[in-house]
């Protein structure tokens, strides 16, 4: 994957691809992962964004976006 500057990765996160998807996530500046976090498949997360701890995320997170849940969803 490709992970960009100032990006907080807490323990236990795991990120790659999915099975049968081509691609691999890409994190932008200045995001935040929560512990325990899964970053799966061909997603784009964009630059200031959140990613709350025990959250799967499957599909892409926009610029200054928080997300929690499993699977993740936009809070705000």
């Amino acid at each position: 994957c490709r992970i960009g500057k100032n990006v907080t990765i807490s323990q236990c996160v795991t990120i790659g691809g999915r099975s049968n998807i081509k691609g691999v996530p890409r994190i932008g500046n200045n995001v935040y992962i929560g512990a325990g976090a899964i970053i799966l498949g061909d997603i784009e997360i964009e630059d200031n964004a959140t990613i709350g701890a025990g959250s799967v995320v499957l599909k892409s997170v926009g610029t200054s976006e928080i997300w929690a849940g499993v699977p993740a969803c936009k809070i705000r």
